[in-house]
């Protein structure tokens, strides 16, 4: 991936935060890898919040193991002011991915990261060729 996709994604992650209200955005691999997070500098440790975020998936996937759940897109955790930490998994191309936003109580969020989601798997796409 070139720098030029990086700052796409960063792009895309501060469209979504703007229309959202959300405090900030990170994109990270499977793994807990930044690949990109808005705004720049961010009020959250973003390689914290990435390495966070890897753990969250790897419990997720050991509760679908034990107890047979389908595949899990999204994880949303409410913490005490009522703002949520929502976590959307998702691949771009083969490679898995994970974006997580911080939003303010009582903003809807969905339909925002979904198309930020589709815009990162397209821009990902474009990087790769």
């Amino acid at each position: 991936m070139n720098n030029n996709g990086s700052l796409d994604f960063e792009q895309i992650l501060a469209q979504m935060n703007a229309e959202g209200h959300f405090i900030t955005a990170i994109l990270a691999s499977n793994d807990g890898l930044l690949v990109a997070s808005a705004p720049s500098p961010s009020p959250y440790d973003p390689d914290t919040v990435a390495a966070m975020v890897a753990l969250v998936k790897d419990f997720i996937k050991q509760t679908q193991t034990r107890i047979g759940l389908a595949e899990v897109d999204e994880v949303s955790m409410v913490v005490g002011d009522r703002s949520r930490l929502i976590c959307r998994y998702f691949n771009a191309g083969s490679t898995p991915l994970v974006m997580a936003i911080l939003a303010p109580p009582n903003h809807s969020y969905r339909r925002l990261t979904t198309r930020a989601v589709r815009d990162i798997q397209s821009a990902w796409q474009t990087s790769a060729r």
